[in-house]
C-alpha cells in the first residue's frame, strides 16, 4: 500500500481527498482496492473520462473479498484515513507481511494490531522512490462506462 499524503492533513486539519471507496476487482487477475482521492468530477477530461489523484491506496488479492472499508466499524479506530486503509491491509492481507510506502512509519497502534494478527508492517520511506514513477502511479482515470474504454486513449495520453 502507498500513503501519498495523509488526510486530513496532520497541521491544518484540511481534508484534500474526500473521495473515500473500495473497489472491487472484476476478474480473478485483478485485486480489491480501497483508497482516498481528489473527487473525479473536479477534472473532467472528455466525454464520460474524468481524472483524480490518490492521496493513498491499498491492494489486496484475491479480489471480490473486501467489505466497504470507510464504513465498517472494525476500521473506526483508526486515527485517519491512511491509518484505515493499513488496518484494513493488515486484516484482509493473506500474507504475512504488509508492505507499507509512506513518509512516516505505521503508529504504534497499527504495528500492535498487526502483532495480535501473527502479521508484520514492512515500512519503506516514500522518498526513496523516484518522484516521477510516484506521480505516475497517483494519477488515474474514472471512466463512466466500459463503452468508455473505445476512445478513452485519445484523451487520457493528452
Amino acid at each position: 500500500m502507498i500513503i501519498f499524503e495523509e488526510d486530513p492533513d496532520p497541521v491544518s486539519g484540511e481534508e484534500k481527498y474526500p473521495w473515500n471507496f473500495t473497489w472491487h476487482g472484476e476478474h480473478h487477475q485483478e485485486s480489491d482496492m480501497a483508497f482516498y482521492a481528489t473527487d473525479p468530477k473536479e477534472k473532467v477530461i472528455g466525454p464520460g473520462i474524468a481524472r483524480a489523484k490518490y492521496g493513498g491506496f491499498m491492494l489486496t488479492y484475491p479480489p471480490k473479498r473486501v467489505y466497504d472499508i470507510w464504513s465498517d466499524p472494525l476500521f473506526s479506530l483508526a486515527e485517519n484515513k491512511a491509518e484505515r486503509l493499513l488496518l484494513a491491509a493488515i486484516d484482509y492481507s493473506l500474507e504475512k507481511y504488509v508492505l507499507y510506502i509512506a513518509k512516516k512509519p505505521p503508529s504504534t497502534f497499527a504495528k500492535n494490531w498487526a502483532y495480535r494478527q501473527g502479521k508484520k508492517v514492512i515500512f519503506l520511506p516514500i522518498g526513496s522512490f523516484s518522484k516521477n514513477l510516484l506521480e505516475k502511479i497517483r494519477i488515474f482515470h474514472v471512466l463512466e462506462g466500459a463503452h468508455v474504454r473505445k476512445y478513452a486513449h485519445k484523451f487520457i495520453n493528452k
